[in-house]
């Protein structure tokens, strides 16, 4: 399943508190950098929130600040709490109210004494757990003068100065994308398949593209791969609907020819450039001019499906089957998978389960005891 983060504000409720702690947050910028590694899929920064050392995942998807585990703030209950309305996920179909508090906040890129954060759970997954604890929104930083270098080569995220960034264009081989910056978000354009679009620049997605399903598109050239059911996590909810998967898709960005895996949705309603393919640049984003420039490196995108999917399945309570090629008839979605090869599926061992299965490319290979779905 991909995680993306992305989120759409709606019902703008914001309290008197909440403004004016928006209006007191002051932020200092450093330019440093600081490393990180891929090996998650995603950009993640050491963050020091009130005195503690926690992991969250730079997402410039999101314009805001978010804490998913309200542990990691502490006294909580000691601090004043702000309105500000309501989100929804990436699907817009749920939406949960969000609250703000002040934190003494430090990465090794910026620190704020006062810094906003949102206050927004995450569902949370039986099977494994994960140190992230947030996302870095792009409100950390907009509004100020300092480039943001993505070195996806060396595996470096930096803030740099006016004269570092002049001197990697004039050098570097960097070339300007044709980008657009809107409240507190950048924007990409790629022409995928022929035909020009608009993307938002989203580090907290973790797949290549995201398009939503449009019947005008022609893409019956391309091998695709059709699923029904939960193929993403949003930032509050999972997904449920009809997925197309593509390969050997061509991409055309800033003069650079090269092949992706793009996705048709059924239930993402935004166009999304995720770290799976903005990994094989090396970006400079220059927040004071709204100009975007990226440089092709080494690391491969990848072109081709990894993996076909039969079924896959989510363990809760029970080990469901989530997740369907459209084509595959033998079992359906909600069936429970009660064992496997003749051994019982239990609360205890179904993490093991769904590791197994979803590992499984052809299921015709397994000995599967299911209790079909009851349909209304």
């Amino acid at each position: 399943m991909k995680n993306l983060w992305l989120l759409s504000f709606c019902t703008v409720l914001i309290s008197c508190t909440a403004v004016r702690q928006i209006k007191d947050q002051e932020i200092v910028h450093k330019k440093q950098c600081e490393s990180f590694d891929l090996s998650d899929g995603a950009i993640v920064l050491k963050t020091t929130i009130d005195g503690k050392k926690h992991d969250l995942l730079v997402d410039t998807g999101a314009t805001l600040t978010i804490i998913n585990d309200t542990t990691v703030i502490t006294d909580l209950y000691k601090k004043e709490v702000g309105s500000l309305g309501t989100v929804v996920g990436s699907d817009r179909k749920n939406a949960v109210a969000r609250r703000s508090v002040t934190v003494d906040f430090e990465t090794t890129l910026f620190e704020s004494k006062n810094k906003v954060v949102t206050l927004i759970s995450k569902p949370q997954s039986k099977c494994g757990s994960s140190s992230i604890k947030g996302i870095i929104g792009t409100d950390c930083f907009f509004g100020q003068e300092d480039p943001l270098f993505l070195n996806f080569t060396d595996g470096k995220i930096c803030l740099i100065d006016q004269a570092q960034m002049q001197s990697r264009l004039e050098n570097k081989g960097y070339r300007e994308v044709k980008s657009t910056c809107s409240l507190g978000k950048v924007y990409i354009y790629l022409t995928v398949a022929g035909t020009e679009h608009k993307f938002t620049f989203d580090t907290g997605y973790t797949g290549q593209i995201v398009m939503p399903y449009d019947e005008k598109l022609n893409w019956d050239n391309y091998n695709r791969m059709e699923l029904d059911g939960s193929a993403f996590a949003t930032a509050i909810s999972q997904t449920q609907g009809t997925e197309t998967y593509f390969e050997k898709v061509p991409v055309l960005i800033a003069g650079h020819k090269l092949n992706a895996k793009p996705i048709l949705s059924g239930t993402i309603k935004s166009q999304v450039v995720g770290i799976q393919f903005l990994k094989g640049f090396d970006w400079i984003i220059d927040y004071s001019n709204n100009k975007v420039y990226a440089k092709r490196n080494h690391l491969k995108i990848e072109d081709l499906f990894l993996q076909r999917v039969q079924y896959q399945v989510t363990a809760k309570d029970k080990l469901l089957v989530t997740l369907k090629e459209r084509k595959q008839t033998r079992y359906n979605l909600g069936d429970e998978i009660v064992s496997v090869n003749g051994q019982k599926v239990t609360p205890e061992n179904n993490c093991e389960w769904q590791a197994f299965l979803n590992k499984t490319e052809d299921w015709s290979a397994i000995d599967l005891q299911v209790s079909p779905v009851v349909k209304p």
